[in-house]
């Protein structure tokens, strides 16, 4: 009976499925929704507060319309805001997070709960979009669609069209096809959200609880061109810098035969990025991951997406381009094929890669299958990578399961395993190896209300598991348990000051293979938001005694002294045109000794298009242990970090970029003691003294972007790096910045044009 309760359900539901009115004629996307056709389309007004998660009737009327002709999907929002309450209408960049009011569209194009795309657009027309997921939100996607927005009186407008190209979807045999909508709308002065249907990205059904639509099939078929042209002036010829000029020209294409297919190539592409990285200095044993940026792997990537609870991903597209000897590498060509069907689902993509000076190649492939059947999604994963140069091949293979329960309840598991091999070569150091091991996870969440939720994670990892080639694993050869608990407060009384508020109380337990304590940690984590939208947190850590087995890289295990950590963090009210966050934290270190530390973030919004922001940091290590390669021991440094940004974003209209970002991060460590291990992990006084050191890395870029159309741009960007290292220990800020800003290894000029045909 409980097996064909589901069936029952699907066959009553079936005929309640709006159907979205067709449109006739043209829509002029001006944001004015005055043209004949909006007044047939399907409207919803019932839209309720998720932000507090209340349930409540909005606070301010909110209608959404719908309507659907062979060209895709139109969306109208009207919003009422009367005039005296505050409208934060500020322009953002593409992609970037819209800190202003804004109405949200998503849309699962096939109904499934699996994957759905997400348009925002705020009220000056800036705009965002992003996959969504079950618990998962990715923005790195892009998505040619368009909005314009308007205002009158107490009403704001947004005007949104999505073409049927956007994204791809299954094809019906019927001729209709039955997607599923959520919309919401966020009054950013008061940190209010309203949605329609009452659904949230908290609730385990979130995606299951959108709102069905009917509407035609069409058969969409696109072929875009985007040729691209590039040209890198290195201005340090003068200094014997080996970075010469270089100009590329390549070609992207994405070919959608229908709407359910779509095919995705690139020769010659162009990987560098006119978007650079932040500034990064790290000093632990584990790898920084960095986000995607490149349009080959952005395009298209949802079906690919692999991110794990403890944050792994089995994809990590940032491995593809990174040359053999840690540089950059050149793209012969690149594919990525996917297939979309009603339950099942594939995807392939491909690149060769040229290894820097080495005259040999590189293979990276990967693939997925995923077959959902109501609230059961089952997939499998491949990843391969054949690098000629080290004679290694390395395979990850890998089954994951999704299981929505009920409303309260949902699984989640994945078995991963790995097969590596290399013949020994001059570049390998003559290293052979054969290994294969497992990795798995399983993962329950519990949400008996929206103000209780749950969850239980355990994981393993065996010594000889790796996922690295292509993938991102901070570690192998552990065991973990997981679990947390929160509680929202969703609803105070009128004369309260509090908005809402929550408390968290998490903890995990973990122990490598050899039977040894790694950590028990646990947090317990407060916030308050107040109706003015300030917000304050205040958060606690705890980490017992245990073992370190990474921080000497292979040389022994460190039994480290239990820590603790507090922090306090304020944030202003969001609306103002002065804005800040200021954070306080204080804890103990590896060795025990004490640490604390501060910054300030400040943001102003000078103009609704021209903001200046930054950040400034300080953090003070009365012994910050640290992994000395030099002499191979392990040395405490007494430590001042000192950390700066500044930004100016000036966006002159919808089309135009202009930014400007400058980091800076600054080390002063001078040592203290020089450490050995003994037999049982202790350490004790070496004879081998460490050098003090002191470092400045700086990083600076302009850049202005200027749209010619959707997805087609030109950009001119001028890049400069500067670092400097020394072994003193006790420069100073002032003359760590001054060194590290004349100390110049990276100064270019880059002028790029992608156009799409």
């Amino acid at each position: 009976m409980k097996k064909s309760l589901p069936i029952f359900l699907m066959c009553f539901l079936l005929p309640m499925l709006v159907q979205v009115s067709k449109a006739h004629g043209s829509i002029q996307i001006d944001g004015l929704l005055d043209e004949p056709e909006w007044k047939t389309a399907l409207v919803f007004k019932d839209f309720v507060t998720v932000e507090p998660l209340t349930g409540d009737p909005a606070k301010y009327a909110t209608e959404a319309r719908i309507i659907s002709n062979e060209n895709g999907i139109f969306v109208g929002f009207s919003n009422y805001q009367p005039i005296s309450v505050k409208r934060v209408n500020r322009r953002f960049a593409r992609d970037a997070k819209i800190q202003a009011d804004r109405n949200v569209v998503s849309i699962d194009f096939d109904g499934t709960a699996v994957a759905a795309y997400d348009f925002t657009v705020g009220s000056a027309n800036s705009r965002q979009d992003g996959i969504v997921g079950p618990g998962t939100y990715s923005g790195d996607w892009d998505g040619t669609w368009y909005s314009q927005t308007s205002s009158d009186g107490d009403y704001w407008f947004s005007e949104i069209h999505i073409p049927w190209t956007v994204a791809p979807m299954s094809e019906s045999a019927d001729g209709k096809r039955n997607i599923a909508v959520w919309f919401s709308r966020i009054v950013y002065n008061e940190s209010l959200r309203f949605s329609f249907p009452n659904a949230y990205y908290s609730r385990n059904t979130f995606m299951e609880d959108w709102q069905p639509l009917e509407v035609d099939q069409v058969k969409a078929s696109t072929l875009d061109w985007f040729p691209y042209v590039s040209y890198n002036h290195n201005l340090l010829h003068d200094q014997g810098n080996e970075v010469v000029d270089g100009s590329n020209i390549g070609l992207d294409f994405i070919w959608r035969p229908n709407s359910s297919t779509q095919l995705t190539g690139a020769l010659k592409p162009d990987f560098g990025q006119v978007e650079s990285d932040d500034l990064v200095v790290n000093f632990s044993a584990f790898e920084t991951f960095v986000s995607e940026k490149r349009p080959f792997f952005t395009e298209n990537q949802g079906l690919f997406n692999s991110a794990q609870p403890n944050e792994d991903v089995v994809l990590y597209t940032r491995r593809i381009g990174a040359g053999v000897g840690g540089g950059i590498s050149s793209i012969d060509a690149a594919t990525k094929l996917t297939y979309y069907g009603k339950n099942l689902d594939l995807g392939l993509f491909a690149v060769r890669q040229d290894e820097a000076g080495g005259g040999t190649t590189s293979d990276f492939i990967s693939s997925r299958v995923q077959r959902k059947v109501d609230r059961t999604t089952i997939g499998h994963r491949l990843t391969n990578v054949k690098r000629e140069a080290f004679g290694r091949e390395a395979t990850v293979q890998g089954i994951d399961l999704k299981w929505n329960r009920d409303e309260h309840n949902q699984f989640m598991a994945q078995i991963l395993h790995s097969d590596i091999k290399q013949d020994p070569n001059e570049l390998n150091n003559y290293q052979l190896v054969d290994e294969q091991d497992l990795a798995g996870w399983v993962n329950w969440s519990y949400s008996p209300s929206d103000e209780w939720s749950h969850a239980v994670y355990y994981s393993h990892y065996g010594d000889q598991f790796d996922m690295n080639d292509m993938g991102y694993m901070r570690r192998n050869g552990f065991d973990e348990f997981y679990a947390y608990h929160r509680h929202d407060r969703l609803q105070y009384d009128q004369e309260s000051s509090l908005l809402s508020s929550s408390t968290e109380f998490d903890y995990s337990y973990a122990e490598n293979t050899q039977g040894q304590r790694l950590y028990f940690w646990s947090e317990i984590n407060f916030e308050w938001m107040f109706k003015s939208t300030r917000k304050i947190s205040v958060d606690f850590e705890s980490t017992s005694s245990g073992w370190d087995d990474r921080i000497t890289r292979g040389n022994g295990s460190y039994f480290r002294s239990a820590k603790f950590k507090g922090a306090m963090r304020y944030e202003s009210p969001r609306g103002n045109d002065f804005v800040f966050t200021v954070k306080g934290y204080t804890g103990t270190e590896d060795t025990g000794e004490l640490y604390y530390g501060a910054y300030f973030r400040p943001k102003v919004y000078l103009t609704e298009t021209l903001t200046l922001g930054g950040r400034i940091g300080f953090k003070k290590y009365q012994e910050w242990l640290l992994w000395d390669s030099d002499v191979s021991q392990l040395a405490g440094y007494e430590t001042d970090r000192y950390s700066a940004d500044f930004r100016v974003d000036w966006y002159p209209s919808t089309r135009q970029e202009i930014r400007l970002k400058f980091q800076w991060i600054g080390i002063d460590a001078e040592v203290l003691n020089s450490y050995f291990l003994n037999g049982k992990g202790r350490l004790g006084i070496s004879d081998i003294d460490s050098a003090s050191f002191s470092l400045s890395d700086t990083a600076f870029q302009i850049r202005y972007r200027y749209q010619l159309a959707p997805l087609s741009d030109v950009f001119l960007v001028y890049s400069r790096g500067g670092f400097y290292g020394t072994q003193t220990g006790d420069e100073g800020a002032g003359t760590l910045f001054e060194n590290g800003w004349r100390g110049v290894n990276v100064e270019s000029v880059i002028f790029k044009v992608r156009y799409r045909f």
